[in-house]
């Protein structure tokens, strides 16, 4: 059985803040999981969202998919959504796929705070 992903959720000053948990990132559950959860913020009014990927270090392109359907998710609600702490490679893969234009990639937490 697949293991559910691990994620902390907190809301702070208006922004919800997701950090992620699980260091690998390839179950395709997850991943709909991922989604679920993040179009669910933004269809109940959440305005702001920071995805924390500290922990994690190997992400399938599944991944990518949820974010991006996340992320039309933010625009159709005036919403955002944006990242801290990803890994060099993760980053890659975000920069490969032209994503880091259409979301802001940020090195840490207070960043992201201070700009989202």
């Amino acid at each position: 059985m697949a293991e559910p992903i691990k994620i902390v959720e907190e809301l702070r000053k208006g922004v919800y803040i997701l950090r992620v948990k699980s260091p690998i990132l390839l179950e395709p559950s997850a991943a709909d999981e991922m989604t679920k959860r993040l179009s669910d913020l933004f269809e109940t009014g959440a305005q702001k969202v920071i995805i924390d990927m500290g922990m994690v270090n190997r992400m399938s392109s599944l991944f990518f998919r949820s974010f991006i359907i996340a992320g039309k998710k933010a625009v159709q609600n005036n919403a955002k959504m944006a990242f801290c702490h990803i890994s060099p490679a993760i980053k890659a893969g975000f920069e490969m796929m032209k994503m880091d234009s259409f979301f802001k990639i940020y090195p840490d937490e207070t960043k992201a705070m201070e700009n989202i």
